[in-house]
């Protein structure tokens, strides 16, 4: 992976989300099957057929590199790098025709994603960044302002995921304290909040129970766009472990690791 010139790639990798977002935008126009997972989520064919499209150019453009994707699986190991991908962030919004759904790819090496897309077709918003290359959104470089001091916080919209997932991260009350300590929590579920963080229109997102599919590429993204990407808890003892992360501002999540604790998910907050 050292030779792999990461600008070429995060072409390539656009150029291949494009296409995963033309194949949605021609399959949600009519009738698709779905089916409930193991874990109670739902899949459909959609799912799918653009995570076997994606593992189909991402294998002919990097052999070499193995790839991890929601629905089929795949390596853990990033030591010389691992492709990520979520074919449908939003399964249920895809399911219910909400245009809040995307698709996420990321790149990543020794536990750090070096490149990161967030793709929201029925929305035509497009988001990547790259290490050392800044982020964008629709081909424009965007850059998360941070706001002047703490009092500033008071104004400010912070997103949270539902608080099923809150829940199933064994941290109610994180979520909780949260709506009681800020007026203008909103819960922006599904690759739009991502979205909206990482383009500065929120001051952070706080989004538990999460998967590496569900967040490497917004690590990244953040990143390149001056914002600030922290974790502030891990839960599970399976191979895929899920992820707590709070992100966006850096005043702003400052502010909310003050509010709402740094605890362990294995603690009994809730």
């Amino acid at each position: 992976m050292a030779d792999i010139d990461l600008w070429q790639l995060r072409a390539d990798a656009i150029a291949i989300v494009r296409e995963s977002r033309a194949l949605i935008r021609q399959r949600i126009r009519s009738d698709f099957a779905d089916r409930f997972k193991d874990d109670g989520s739902f899949v459909t064919e959609i799912d799918l057929a653009v995570e076997a499209l994606i593992r189909q150019r991402l294998g002919e453009l990097t052999p070499g590199i193995p790839i991890l994707g929601e629905e089929e699986g795949g390596s853990l190991d990033d030591s010389n790098g691992l492709w990520v991908i979520d074919p449908i962030d939003g399964t249920h919004s895809l399911r219910q025709r909400l245009p809040l759904f995307g698709t996420l790819l990321a790149l990543r090496r020794k536990g750090r994603s070096v490149l990161g897309i967030i793709d929201l077709p029925m929305l035509d918003r497009l988001y990547v960044g790259a290490d050392g290359f800044g982020a964008q959104c629709n081909g424009e470089p965007i850059a998360i302002r941070d706001v002047p001091d703490t009092a500033a916080v008071a104004h400010e919209v912070i997103g949270a995921g539902g608080r099923a997932q809150f829940v199933a991260a064994r941290c109610a009350g994180v979520f909780d304290r949260l709506m009681r300590a800020h007026r203008h929590v909103r819960t922006y579920t599904d690759a739009f909040g991502h979205g909206l963080a990482v383009e500065g229109a929120l001051g952070a997102m706080v989004d538990y129970d999460l998967k590496p599919w569900d967040v490497s590429a917004t690590e990244v993204i953040v990143r390149e766009a001056g914002g600030v990407f922290e974790t502030v808890g891990r839960a599970g003892t399976g191979s895929v472990r899920s992820v707590n992360v709070v992100f966006g501002k850096p005043t702003v999540v400052r502010w909310l690791l003050a509010q709402i604790g740094e605890r362990s998910p294995e603690g009994s907050d809730g």
